[in-house]
């Protein structure tokens, strides 16, 4: 991992070093290299032909060839130009300056007698310079596309990646997926971070795995204890019941109803335990079949013990449901509307779309609007419920019955009362899906 930061830092420092370079290479252009040993001999040239150059000139004859791989004129100290090797170059020293001319002194027995222009081919060179400069230009662009592209695999291979992984991962934890590992590799900034990540998420599924376990135990224990105890409880009932049917002492008769009544209400809070116990288990087992609707009306007039339930009969149609786990929820929902109302129930039934509806509304002032969405939650009970006793479990597993069997169960206030109001499949319907 160093080795690899290491070559990196050297790249990034090439990236800097290279216009440096260019801007240096930019000076090419403005120097004209000439051979001096040429330039010399060229000067001793003129200087001991000069007789012979100013009269060559005087007749017309200034034009040479030039023998030195380089164009040049001579001009004597009056501005003329005596010797040259092309028409086109300048003819005053000005020009020659400004074209960038080499001058050099022509001396001849120790007097400057005139001036040696040497042409640079300024233009030439700045063209060829240019074409270098544009040449390397590109090339260090490349070479820096290159390194920046390199840097960036690099940085996806090594930063970007791990951290979609490492990302991918908490939201795998925090929804509750724990059985995926975390890839490990130590090549990667997040290298050393990767294994604590994973050691966390096995230490996270161990403990959730035996948190399952202690809570299953429970769950277990309370199950087996409510059906251990529903067994002496039917007892004492039927012990109640007969002594109750040969005695013929008032007072004694009202007591022993008293004990039937109670084992009852018993009886009832065992079987809540023992269904949410099953529930939560998810060994609740709900065996659906077409029914006719009129199996509602007689589990409706054998729950009604204090017939309370009035309005009619339940409109005739073929529904899906558990007889028994139907039986359950309508139970549940009038010993509820016995022990918080105690009014008359007003049974109303209609089908609806796919569904039949059957609502039960009592008339006892229903639940305040903060209690009702609470009402079929688990172990909630309503502020009008803290002097009845319950443990908040009756609506709340009728609910989860009734979804079971495909349907629903609502709660709502109306008509000066609490309405239950239960959904069925119809047969049809159900065939249909």
């Amino acid at each position: 991992m160093k080795g690899r930061f290491a070559v990196l830092c050297i790249l990034m420092l090439v990236i800097l070093i290279a216009p440096v370079a260019i801007l240096r290479f930019r000076e090419d252009y403005k120097i004209a290299y000439l051979d001096a040993t040429k330039v010399n001999a060229l000067i001793h040239d003129c200087a001991d032909r000069w007789d012979d150059i100013n009269s060559n000139a005087s007749e017309g004859n200034a034009r040479t060839a030039s023998i030195y791989g380089f164009e040049y004129e001579v001009m004597d100290n009056d501005g003329n130009i005596v010797l040259y090797t092309q028409h086109d170059m300048p003819k005053d020293l000005g020009r020659a300056t400004t074209l960038r001319y080499t001058i050099r002194d022509i001396i001849k027995d120790g007097e400057v007698v005139g001036k040696l222009l040497i042409a640079n081919d300024y233009e030439h060179i700045k063209s060829d310079a240019y074409v270098s400069y544009r040449t390397r230009y590109l090339v260090c662009v490349l070479v820096e596309a290159v390194i920046i592209a390199l840097f960036l695999v690099w940085v996806y291979f090594y930063i970007v990646r791990p951290f979609d992984r490492m990302k991918d991962f908490a939201a795998d934890v925090a929804s509750g997926d724990l059985d995926a590992p975390l890839t490990m590799d130590r090549g990667n900034l997040f290298g050393a971070f990767t294994e604590s990540f994973d050691i966390m998420r096995i230490e996270l599924a161990d403990a959730r795995q035996k948190e399952y376990e202690a809570q299953r135990s429970k769950v277990e224990l309370v199950a087996q204890l409510s059906h251990d105890i529903k067994t002496p409880v039917a007892s004492i009932k039927a012990m109640g019941e007969l002594l109750g049917a040969v005695n013929t002492d008032p007072k004694q008769k009202t007591k022993l109803d008293s004990i039937v009544g109670k084992a009852d209400q018993i009886d009832v809070l065992v079987s809540d335990l023992f269904a949410t116990s099953l529930t939560d288990l998810d060994q609740l087992e709900v065996n659906c079949s077409e029914q006719e609707s009129r199996v509602l009306d007689k589990i409706i007039k054998e729950a009604d013990h204090n017939e309370y339930v009035v309005g009619g009969e339940v409109t005739e149609c073929l529904i899906v449901c558990d007889p028994v786990r139907t039986t359950q929820v309508i139970n549940n929902i009038i010993h509820n509307s016995y022990k918080y109302a105690d009014t008359s129930i007003y049974l109303d039934s209609r089908t609806e779309g796919d569904s039949l509806i059957l609502s039960l509304t009592d008339r006892g002032g229903g639940v305040s609007e903060e209690d009702l969405p609470m009402v079929t939650k688990k172990f909630r009970r309503g502020a009008n419920a803290k002097e009845k006793q319950g443990a908040g479990l009756g609506l709340a597993i009728a609910s989860e019955l009734m979804e079971k069997m495909g349907g629903s169960l609502e709660c709502s206030n109306a008509d000066g009362g609490f309405r239950v109001t239960l959904q069925f499949r119809l047969a049809d319907s159900s065939e249909e899906e």
